[in-house]
């Protein structure tokens, strides 16, 4: 994986851990190149931040070398430690555990976006995640597994295959594990069904029916409750499917046969103008067609007309279907 600057990360991270070990030998005076270097990328500063911090979990101690002859004694054999780790040749060693710290121990982190607000992350590892507005997820990464949960709404990920240090997204008791991946997880079906779709790659899917795996292409259904019967196949869809379902990075909503609920759903994490639907039976009605996301009054009327009923406005929102005598 490489860097908007063309290096990979885990270059990126080593330097960064080499600047911050020179940075925190003691010097008062500017490092040469330290300034140029950080302006070559801008996620050089972050990175270096991430690095000084991480050298925190090393030595708490922060007494200035400068100060050594009145730091206590801990203070100055801390101190002198990192001056012979710098200047006797155990800079890269430490540069190397310090990036290795970077990229496995990372601090969990929660992400909610808002009513209209799509939002990707890059994370510590390479990986990253495009959110869907009004959903929530914490990323909970150690040493030895990389572990997303979805708390609500809809994720796609760009997953880093490590075998090592499995990537997996958590929905109740729904694991999802990376092999080598771009796929998303919806946790926001009116059914309350968890829907898994592999754009590349493939994953296997933890869940209480059992175990399945999918592969590039293939789109599947989970309950969150253990079901009786064999499970159905998943469905193998095309490109262009793949493109319709993922619209919503786009701010588009594409239709073709999902349920009336289901797109209300969708148009409701998209627009602040909130969307209600009159009746159960007419909820399960299907629709076709392409719409915007921020657009709720118009896929009210469009609905509307499709189905033969009528939109109308109250205080709440708008209601899709007949008014009430």
């Amino acid at each position: 994986m490489t860097t908007g600057g063309g290096k990979s990360v885990e270059d990126l991270e080593a330097e960064a851990a080499a600047w911050a070990v020179k940075l925190d030998a003691g010097s008062d005076q500017a490092l040469p190149g330290l300034n140029e270097w950080c302006a070559q990328d801008p996620k050089h500063a972050g990175a270096l931040l991430r690095a000084q911090a991480a050298l925190a979990l090393f030595d708490p101690v922060s007494a200035p070398v400068s100060h050594i002859d009145d730091a206590p004694h801990d203070s100055k054999k801390a101190s002198a430690w990192k001056r012979w780790a710098f200047a006797g040749g155990g800079a890269a060693a430490l540069a190397a555990s310090l990036a290795a710290v970077l990229l496995t121990r990372s601090p969990n982190e929660h992400y909610e976006t808002q009513i209209g607000e799509v939002r990707s992350v890059a994370l510590s590892d390479g990986s990253s995640v495009s959110i869907d507005a009004k959903s929530r997820i914490e990323i909970a990464y150690n040493a030895k597994s990389r572990d997303v949960h979805i708390l609500s709404g809809k994720a796609l990920f760009h997953a880093v295959h490590n075998a090592q240090r499995p990537f997996r997204v958590i929905v109740d008791d729904i694991v999802v594990t990376d092999m080598g991946t771009i796929f998303q997880v919806a946790d926001d079906d009116p059914s309350g069904d968890v829907d898994v779709l592999v754009t590349q790659g493939a994953v296997r899917v933890d869940s209480p029916a059992g175990q399945v795996g999918l592969t590039t292409g293939e789109r599947d259904r989970f309950s969150k409750l253990a079901t009786q019967g064999p499970r159905p196949d998943p469905v193998r869809m095309a490109s262009a499917d793949i493109d319709r379902v993922l619209a919503w990075r786009d701010g588009r909503l594409e239709l073709d046969g999902e349920t009336l609920d289901s797109a209300v759903a969708d148009i409701n994490r998209h627009s602040r103008l909130q969307l209600r639907v009159g009746s159960a039976a007419l909820g399960r009605e299907s629709l076709y067609g392409s719409f915007r996301m921020d657009d709720a009054a118009g896929f009210a009327r469009a609905a509307a007309m499709s189905l033969g009923t009528e939109a109308h406005t109250e205080p709440d929102g708008i209601v899709i279907g007949p008014r009430k005598n």
